[in-house]
């Protein structure tokens, strides 16, 4: 039997998301629930449809065309039962106007490569291929498999993870893995506990481990004003990478109002509405406390 996965994208000339130009395959499901989260449609392991309201044309197409009677309109408005919708994707076929998106399909490694190849040229460049998410060893055996077909194509293979999985998985994946994105959101366990809904444990475990193995990493740090943008968390975070072997970098990530729109977009509960972005002296001076560790240091991805 053929390991299948569910990706809800595939993001081509990506250049965010590792070394050159890249496609990024981003998985399903996650096992924090970030407030800041700038892919809330990943969060679920499960496809699922993505309705916009503003979009749709009452035509009725999705309801008369659902083969479990799960969508159903009332006084013009449409409704979803998520109890009976399965993730088919019929309604997203047939609505002309795009007012419905399927988030997550299944693919297996073969069909994931067959998309991958066609991307050959870029990655010969420099580039590569990165599995994201969500988080992409929440669906190990699937995520693994794809990086031994990646390596066997030759592309170079990046995996940007939360970190918070198996140690077995991580290592596991380690060994088809030529480059880690690795996030580091809190040094704070409580504080971490409470914006993402674990701690942060496992995270920091898996990151030694990974140093120890010998694998190349970049750290990756989600950088929030009022959150985790205090003097404190920054120098606890340079301290702590910078007694780690293979770190390539680190790279601050400033907060952007694309998590609001999303989460607007798909009618989804957001903790941050009022928070905005990250004044360019509060990115430099966070800049300038990693490099007193010795850190090479990037604002952006």
């Amino acid at each position: 039997m053929s390991i299948t996965g569910i990706i809800f994208d595939i993001k081509k000339y990506s250049i965010h998301d590792g070394p050159g130009t890249r496609t990024t395959v981003h998985m399903k499901g996650c096992p924090l629930f970030c407030w800041w989260c700038h892919n809330p449609e990943s969060q679920s392991m499960t496809p699922m449809i993505l309705f916009r309201s503003e979009k749709c044309i009452g035509c009725g197409a999705c309801v008369r065309s659902c083969p479990n009677k799960a969508i159903s309109a009332t006084e013009g408005t449409l409704t979803t039962d998520l109890g009976l919708c399965d993730g088919c994707g019929i309604c997203e076929d047939v609505c002309p106007s795009e007012a419905r998106e399927l988030c997550g399909r299944e693919y297996t490694v073969e069909q994931l490569m067959e998309r991958l190849r066609k991307d050959e040229i870029f990655f010969r460049g420099g580039g590569g291929v990165t599995f994201s998410g969500g988080e992409p060893l929440i669906q190990p055996k699937f995520v693994i498999e794809a990086l031994k077909a990646c390596g066997r194509e030759g592309f170079h293979r990046a995996i940007d993870t939360c970190g918070f999985v198996d140690k077995k998985v991580i290592l596991e994946a380690a060994r088809e893995t030529d480059l880690f994105l690795y996030d580091l959101k809190h040094m704070d366990p409580k504080k971490h506990r409470e914006y993402t809904g674990v701690d942060n444990s496992i995270i920091l475990e898996n990151l030694v481990a990974l140093s120890e193995f010998g694998s190349m990493i970049n750290i990756r740090v989600p950088f929030m004003p009022g959150l985790n943008s205090d003097d404190e968390n920054v120098r606890a975070t340079g301290e702590f990478i910078s007694k780690l072997k293979g770190i390539t970098g680190v790279n601050i990530l400033p907060y952007h109002t694309v998590a609001r729109g999303k989460h607007q977009r798909w009618n989804m509960d957001y903790k941050l509405p009022d928070l905005l972005p990250p004044t360019e002296n509060q990115t430099r001076r966070a800049a300038g406390i990693l490099e007193s560790f010795g850190l090479n240091t990037h604002i952006g991805g």
